[in-house]
């Protein structure tokens, strides 16, 4: 649904502007192995059996996609960097506030979202073309609620409560649906505040951003996922596909920060999934955290990945 990125996004439905080179390499499977992983993770977020793809490497044989990634840039969207996904928490004592969607595409969801301690606090970006992503999880009931552009006043206030998207799942779910393009939740992959302390922190597939003039309108199956807004016909990414790198590359050896490399074994031990395109070249992922991290020998990446259909 949203698009996102370190450049100005491609909006929702819009159409890509230039076809892609699909993978030279033949496919090729790495080895199911992958590093055990370490303790110091974060609970999971949804516990239920359907949502399985978050915590599994992905299925099926893969594609070596380094000949198109090799040196595009690899980047954790932050708050202060814009087109995050921030996820706030509330138990109801609150109150409420109730958001349709009837504004931009003619929906008629409406949900009273519980209020969050200090009000919402929706995603920003430069340019003007910032998402006003945010996942409020209601502890209490174990309900998220996922909006899109919801955008705030001059006092911290929702311009309006008609947005531009409005879903609700459970927590005990699979991570559908969700206000990004793939229909799953930005919480669903989100990158969690102390996930990327250490370099075993990190234990559930990422949310994955891909340019869109390489996104393809075909869905992948790695993740419950039924539409896309990719638009290339031939391109190499699918939503719904889950990008993995080389099991068999030895991490621990490479030069790259703390949170570069529990990146790097995330993608290892589950993948990223498509979620959502944008006008950036790089390959960019959703984070609900603060600041930008030292994410330094990130880019090493580009040159050790396969893609799972």
């Amino acid at each position: 649904m949203a698009a996102c990125g370190g450049q100005p996004a491609i909006g929702a439905k819009a159409a890509a502007q230039s076809a892609a080179s699909p993978a030279s390499s033949q496919p090729a499977d790495p080895p199911a192995a992958a590093p055990a992983a370490n303790t110091g993770a974060a609970a999971r977020l949804f516990s239920g059996s359907g949502a399985a793809w978050l915590y599994t490497a992905p299925t099926g044989s893969g594609l070596n996609i380094s000949s198109i990634t090799s040196g595009m840039r690899f980047k954790v969207n932050a708050h202060d960097g814009g087109f995050d996904y921030p996820i706030q928490y509330a138990d109801g004592s609150l109150g409420c506030t109730t958001f349709t969607d009837t504004r931009i595409y003619g929906r008629n969801d409406k949900y009273c979202v519980p209020n969050p301690p200090g009000g919402f606090k929706p995603s920003t970006g430069a340019w003007g073309a910032d998402d006003g992503h945010v996942v409020v999880i209601d502890t209490a009931a174990g309900v998220y609620y996922d909006l899109w552009k919801l955008y705030l006043d001059g006092n911290g206030k929702p311009q309006s409560t008609n947005i531009g998207e409005i879903a609700s799942g459970s927590m005990n779910g699979n991570g559908a649906p969700g206000t990004t393009a793939a229909d799953l939740t930005g919480a669903a992959g989100d990158i969690m505040p102390g996930e990327l302390d250490c370099a075993d922190c990190l234990q559930h597939a990422l949310s994955m951003v891909v340019p869109g003039n390489l996104n393809s309108p075909q869905v992948g199956t790695q993740a419950p996922v039924a539409k896309t807004d990719g638009s290339v016909g031939g391109a190499v990414f699918r939503e719904g596909a889950k990008i993995r790198l080389d099991p068999n590359l030895n991490v621990d050896s490479l030069q790259a920060s703390t949170a570069a490399k529990a990146v790097m074994k995330a993608l290892q031990r589950y993948g990223g999934v498509i979620t959502d395109q944008t006008g950036d070249s790089g390959i960019l992922m959703y984070s609900d955290l603060a600041t930008t991290p030292d994410t330094s020998g990130l880019d090493q990446i580009g040159g050790h990945l396969y893609l799972y259909y």
